[in-house]
């Protein structure tokens, strides 16, 4: 409380300050939201190929996810941001190893290490959180992306890049407040200056406070957020870039499983209490992050730049995980076991990256080049403790449950063991990249990376390589292409993390995709989409089976197919009218993992719907005595899919919806925000599955200075 305290007499002095310099006028404001309008409609990015690259000119499909959608969207948090991606599914507070982090599913594949960890192209830390007022924009980068990203956060369906807010080159001051149901409450700031006449040396910082209970009968959400950055013009080559990041969260991990007794085909058989929560407001999970992004950029000569990164995370957790566990007593009555876990635990990770970018004209052909070195260090230490069962005799579903004592639990972890565990590793990688350009209309991408992997703690050293192949041709110049890729993915698998014994030679997972589509920018730029086909395989993935004598032992034979369609449609067809569409078909299978697996070969993967959908569309009046006021609209749509892999187990699908009014000015924008507007009870989940929050009013209220 004390640091919040602190904070807001931050905020207020700052907005004071600003009220009193009058450096920034309203025709610049209005500049800077008229060029904001376009956004929605723009995919600019060029750290998906790691060189300036157009999206109608790159074989990889991404989703750019705008800043100025989320404040349209009144988005408190990344998770709302990320529905609006097609193909991304199943977003949730997911339970890592020692703390929470955004996971969520793409194209089938588990995304617990890339739901928003790798930051400006870098890694942090997978059991990481953030907050929303440093985003510039999310980058939804599709498909297996090794090749350029390494394997540190990235899955075979994709990645996703939060891009974070960078100082500007003029003075601006914006402060919202945000209050709503369930007791939320929520300030934030991004202040922008000039330190220096010239405007070479500049300043932003971002900064949160998130305050909000549950929609449960216990539970609690609490965040702070500071983000200062700096940015020095040294001279019309070189420029540097420093920022930092400071998350601290407090919440409850709470997380609903099945023991094998449970005996349900869907979990609605459940019948499950919403407001319950069996949890307790004095045992949650907290979390201390730092992230450092250091960044030199340099102009060699005409071709040639250099572009030096360096990042550091550090995430200190103190993780209390609650698991209720449904089964049955003798009377087939549903019954509900609460277990504990305590996880204190400390992750690091180091990354230095080198990358040069060069850029040739030969006539009517065009090159582009890139070359990158790059370091990466993970180390991660836990010690972790069960409470198999807190309840000496188990708690009956959806009747009162005494609230877990904080005493209790101490004392019980007082008397149990703990475990330690530890993990080091490190990475050295090369890679290349070359798009070579024919009569401006006809792109080819050859791209190479070399990885070495070392496994410190396990002494175990191995080598991959992952190769990336691409063609765009532009049907219609700067309008319509069509393009095709052959990409690659990779997942170091070193032995000391495999079954007793296993005494065979481990070779990296790899999945290679095949996609192509059609990507169109059509009537200046107002109507921007892409409708892709993707077949993903899995191979060479390692498994544990029992032998003869009941003893798991590791074999790496098993396979995995992920295949299907997607697209995605941002429209601004008339002026303050903004469209947002997106699909996504997918079918995923176990292709063949062994007699012994649990029966699982040719089922579904948990957590996979086979449809999903997103939708959006605002309008704001230019005109009439309606003028500035705005009306938005959207929702989520997921069909049904498993809980476990043996897909016995079924979970609903749903289909949430939520609406906004608006009224904006140049200076203040106030809105009014309900999502759930249905009141849809629904579950996420993966291994492990969450209440979802039921319907919510929020306000917001901006001013820019």
């Amino acid at each position: 409380m004390k640091k919040a305290t602190i904070s807001l007499s931050l905020l207020v002095a700052i907005f004071a300050n600003a009220q009193s310099q009058d450096t920034i006028t309203t025709k610049s404001i209005e500049e800077v939201s008229i060029n904001g309008v376009k956004k929605y409609a723009e995919k600019k990015s060029e750290m998906v190929a790691r060189m300036p690259l157009k999206n109608l000119e790159n074989p990889q499909v991404y989703t750019v996810v705008p800043k100025e959608l989320l404040e349209e969207r009144v988005a408190v948090d990344l998770k709302d941001a990320l529905f609006t991606s097609p193909g991304v599914t199943n977003v949730m507070l997911g339970v890592g190893s020692g703390g929470t982090g955004l996971s969520m599913l793409i194209r089938g594949f588990s995304g617990a290490d890339g739901a928003g960890s790798i930051r400006n192209g870098m890694a942090t830390n997978f059991v990481s959180l953030s907050d929303p007022v440093n985003l510039e924009r999310l980058e939804v980068i599709k498909g297996p992306s090794s090749t350029l990203f390494g394997t540190t956060l990235v899955s075979y369906g994709g990645l996703v890049n939060r891009v974070t807010k960078q100082p500007l080159p003029y003075d601006k001051t914006a402060v919202s407040v945000t209050g709503g149901g369930y007791s939320l409450g929520r300030v934030t700031l991004d202040f922008n200056r000039a330190l220096n006449p010239e405007k070479t040396f500049l300043f932003r910082l971002n900064t949160a406070i998130h305050r909000e209970k549950s929609f449960q009968d216990q539970g609690v959400n609490k965040t702070f957020m500071v983000a200062p950055s700096f940015k020095y013009l040294v001279n019309d080559k070189l420029t540097l870039a420093l920022d930092m990041e400071y998350f601290q969260s407090e919440r409850n991990s709470t997380y609903v499983g099945l023991n094998p007794n449970a005996d349900i085909s869907n979990f609605s058989e459940l019948n499950w209490d919403w407001k319950r929560s069996y949890a307790s407001n004095d045992i949650t999970s907290k979390a201390n992050v730092v992230n450092i992004f250091a960044n030199a950029n340099y102009k060699i000569n005409e071709h040639w730049t250099s572009d030096t990164r360096f990042s550091y995370s550090n995430t200190d957790n103190d993780a209390n995980y609650l698991f209720l566990l449904v089964g049955r007593n003798t009377t087939r009555d549903f019954t509900l076991q609460r277990r504990l876990m305590s996880i204190p635990s400390t992750f690091n990770t180091i990354q230095f990256q080198q990358n040069f970018n060069a850029e040739h004209n030969w006539g009517s052909v065009n090159n582009k080049l890139l070359i990158g070195l790059d370091y990466t260090q993970l180390q991660t230490n836990d010690t972790r403790t069960t409470i198999n069962s807190y309840d000496t005799t188990s708690v009956i579903l959806n009747q009162n449950a005494p609230v877990l004592n904080v005493n209790t639990y101490q004392n019980a972890l007082g008397n149990a063991t703990r475990t330690a565990n530890s993990r080091d590793t490190q990475t050295f990688s090369a890679y290349v990249s070359d798009v070579v350009t024919f009569f401006d209309r006809l792109n080819v991408m050859a791209s190479l990376r070399a990885d070495r992997f070392h496994d410190r703690a396990g002494d175990y050293q191995q080598t991959s390589f992952s190769p990336k192949f691409g063609v765009v041709y532009q049907v219609l110049k700067d309008q319509v292409s069509i393009f095709g890729n052959w990409q690659n993915g990779f997942k170091n698998v070193s032995p000391n993390s495999l079954a007793t014994n296993p005494n065979i030679t481990v070779k990296p997972e790899q999945a290679n995709q095949l996609e192509g589509g059609v990507k169109f920018e059509l009537l200046d730029g107002k109507l921007n989409g892409t409708v892709s086909y993707y077949n993903i395989k899995v191979k060479d993935k390692v498994r544990s089976i029992l032998d003869s004598n009941n003893v798991l032992y590791a074999v790496q034979d098993g396979t995995q197919s992920s295949k299907g369609f997607e697209m995605d449609l941002i429209a601004n067809p008339v002026k303050g009218l903004h469209i947002l569409l997106g699909y996504g078909y997918n079918e995923s299978k176990y292709e063949d993992v062994g007699d012994n697996q649990q029966n699982i070969s040719g089922k579904r993967p948990a957590g996979v719907p086979q449809n999903s959908a997103n939708y959006w569309a605002s309008y704001k009046f230019s005109e009439g005595s309606l003028k500035n006021f705005g009306l938005g609209f959207g929702g989520n749509i997921s069909s049904a899919y498993y809980f476990n892999d043996q897909n016995t187990v079924r979970v609903d699908g749903f289909h949430t919806m939520d609406a906004t009014v608006f009224y904006e000015m140049p200076k203040y924008r106030f809105a009014i925000k309900v999502n759930n507007l249905s009141n849809e009870k629904y579950w996420t989940s993966t291994s492990w599955a969450i209440q979802q929050q039921t319907r919510t009013f929020l306000a917001s209220l901006s001013f820019n200075f």
